[in-house]
């Protein structure tokens, strides 16, 4: 890998132009816009961060679709980090990357909600390493090219275990390149798990947020909220026969992952656009 490596983001919304940015620190970041392309094109991404401060983001190349991103440099992109929504009966990611990968050489990084992400990408591309990402930010783009990230953030770099690609390296280097940029990160050895764990999250905390107007750390500190939150996760996890998975996804100080700061500061994301919707 050279120097300064190059790494190809795809899908650069409010989450892709924020950990574009922070990787720009230390690496050469292309990106691949859509509807905010013109003005991100002529003018950056503007970006307002209550951790990363305020700053114009020019990313190295901005480009219309991956073909235009590959044919204009035929040198191999080191990472191409995929921050598109999971939408698979929309579109096929795999089929959108493929033109920017170089079999055995190109890493495919991962920052996707959703559970089976990784599989398309796996069968698709069995010669190269992948690392699977699961991101707890609050962030949107409130108009094209403008991003608002209201508080801290982390990301959980974990392994696909069915993937049978050595990414041990790459993960090591990806993980380097984020923290250069001051990205906060938790590696885990199996992403399915927290993937499994942010789903029943989402789908415990979220309503129970909307209706009563609180954030997580005020449903945390509600014994009665806290108790809806619970059964709700014991009812989400009895519809898998894994009633013991709810009592370890109850919030627990002790494990990182649980909802934290992070955590709250993407559910006052989650708020904000409900109340404004």
């Amino acid at each position: 890998m050279s120097s300064s490596p190059r790494i190809l983001t795809v899908g650069t919304g409010a989450i892709g132009a924020i950990y574009s940015w922070r990787l720009s620190k230390s690496s050469q970041v292309t990106t691949v816009c859509r509807s905010n392309y013109d003005i991100v094109n002529e003018q950056g991404f503007s970006i307002d961060s209550k951790k990363f401060g305020t700053e114009i983001f020019k990313p190295h190349q901005v480009v219309r679709t991956v073909s235009e991103a590959a044919e204009s440099d035929k040198t191999p992109f080191d990472y191409i980090l995929v921050t598109m929504k999971a939408l698979p009966e929309v579109y096929d990611v795999a089929k959108i990357i493929a033109p920017a990968v170089t079999p055995g050489k190109t890493t495919i990084v991962l920052i996707q909600n959703g559970l089976g992400v990784e599989e398309p990408i796996v069968e698709n591309f069995p010669n190269n390493p992948i690392v699977s990402i699961v991101a707890y930010i609050g962030t949107s783009q409130v108009s094209p090219g403008h991003i608002s990230m209201v508080g801290s953030e982390n990301l959980v770099v974990g392994n696909y275990l069915p993937s049978k690609i050595e990414n041990t390296e790459q993960k090591k280097i990806f993980i380097d390149l984020l923290e250069k940029g001051d990205v906060h990160t938790t590696p885990v050895d199996d992403v399915e798990r927290v993937r499994w764990q942010k789903l029943f999250w989402n789908a415990s905390f979220s309503p129970v947020c909307a209706i009563t107007g609180m954030n997580t750390s005020e449903v945390l500190a509600n014994e009665q909220a806290l108790a809806s939150v619970r059964n709700k996760l014991l009812s989400a996890t009895d519809e898998w026969h894994d009633r013991p998975a709810a009592k370890e996804l109850v919030p627990d100080n002790n494990d990182p992952i649980q909802p934290s700061v992070v955590a709250n500061d993407a559910q006052e994301d989650f708020l904000y656009k409900t109340r404004c919707s």
